[in-house]
């Protein structure tokens, strides 16, 4: 039969490996738990990092749009500067056809800027 002292001994090493089971699933568990919240925070950043890049490029679009309605508003003014500074009837009414000219050419200018003063009292026509 056991002694006293082998059977101490059986019971004290099996309530250290216990012990030391315990203590190692426990290590285990609280790292799945570091790991769920490092996770948590990366998702979060990528989030985050996905709705910046998504209103940088709707920014830029917006900027594209802004800069292509100045471009279409410069051109269409720009070819009648030229005629409007070198008139010697500046004081006389209008031809019907030149006037008609002009409507159009305010028409279009409302089109590739509709937030021009003067644009909106037009109407959707111009």
């Amino acid at each position: 039969m056991m002694s006293i002292r082998a059977l101490v001994t059986a019971v004290a090493a099996g309530a250290l490996a216990a012990s030391a089971l315990s203590l190692y699933v426990a290590g285990r568990r609280d790292g799945g738990q570091h790991r769920q919240a490092e996770i948590a925070v990366l998702t979060r950043e990528r989030d985050i990092a996905r709705l910046e890049a998504d209103g940088e490029r709707a920014s830029g679009q917006r900027l594209a749009a802004a800069l292509s309605r100045g471009a279409s508003g410069r051109a269409v003014v720009s070819t009648f500067i030229p005629q409007a500074l070198n008139t010697e009837d500046g004081h006389e009414i209008l031809a019907a056809d030149r006037a008609a000219r002009l409507h159009d050419a305010d028409r279009r200018l409302c089109q590739a800027a509709p937030d021009l003063t003067g644009c909106a009292a037009a109407g959707p026509g111009g």
